[in-house]
């Protein structure tokens, strides 16, 4: 599949609402990478847990829809979706950035 195949497909199982919390994800990885006695592998596990616990955030108390197991699943499977985004989209912004600055 496709890079861009795969972004496609993201976008069409992540509810709008969370596409911030995908972009947020994202800088807060930048950030993390930066950061002094972070490791690499460490990071996809911070934005993952973070996904997770924004978007369960999200829906019960910005999108007003209570605590429920309901609520409680959908904002795990839209977290996983989002951190997956943010670090799918990390990874194919270097492999561009590494192709362009080996290509002659």
């Amino acid at each position: 599949m496709e890079g861009m195949d795969f972004l496609g497909l993201l976008y069409e199982y992540i509810k709008a609402d969370f596409i911030i919390v995908a972009v947020a994800l994202y800088a807060l990885g930048m950030f993390l990478k930066g950061a002094p006695g972070i490791k690499d592998w460490v990071i996809p596990f911070v934005l993952l847990g973070t996904g997770i616990v924004f978007t369960v955030l999200t829906l019960a108390i910005i999108l007003e829809q209570g605590f429920t197991a309901k609520v409680i699943l959908e904002g795990v499977l839209q977290g996983i979706l989002c951190a997956a985004l943010a670090v799918f989209s990390n990874q194919m912004i270097k492999q561009v950035q590494k192709r362009e600055k080996n290509t002659p």
